[in-house]
């Protein structure tokens, strides 16, 4: 019995999250729109672990940072806005969803506006600073 009290210890205090938690995800994600803003690829992916994943296949930092170089030049941000819920945060991983609203200028002149969703899974490693370790986005594209 004295045991599975421990063990139960065990799990409950590893499920806990420092009250501070949700607050330096916060700053992270803040990081994360303001290097969208300026098209700061490299800062975006600083905010991935080493093995992050940007869904569906670009996985680790260089990746991650060519792939936003390649696939957003010539495209401006125009707007920006994200509405975030609170993240689930168990012990050192976290979850969260974000709506988010974009609107970009082509290379061409034309304005296009993107709406949808993110999922991050965050990670807290032994460097304590919260990060990216999976990004999923589901958008719908409007003119």
């Amino acid at each position: 019995m004295a045991k599975l009290i421990t063990l139960l210890a065990c799990i409950l205090l590893a499920a806990c999250s420092k009250p501070d938690d949700a607050k330096q995800i916060e700053k992270q994600l803040e990081l994360y729109s303001k290097y969208v803003r300026t098209a700061n690829h490299f800062g975006i992916a600083s905010l991935f672990t080493d093995d992050g994943l940007l869904e569906p296949n670009i996985r680790g930092t260089k990746a991650i940072q060519q792939h936003l170089t390649t696939t957003t030049t010539g495209l401006k941000v125009i707007e920006f806005a994200l509405d975030p819920s609170k993240p689930v945060i168990t012990g050192d991983t976290a979850v969260q969803t974000i709506l988010y609203q974009q609107q970009l200028k082509t290379p061409q002149g034309n304005t296009v506006q993107l709406t949808g969703k993110y999922t991050i899974n965050w990670v807290r490693p032994a460097s304590g600073r919260w990060l990216i370790a999976r990004l999923a986005t589901s958008s719908a594209q409007k003119q």
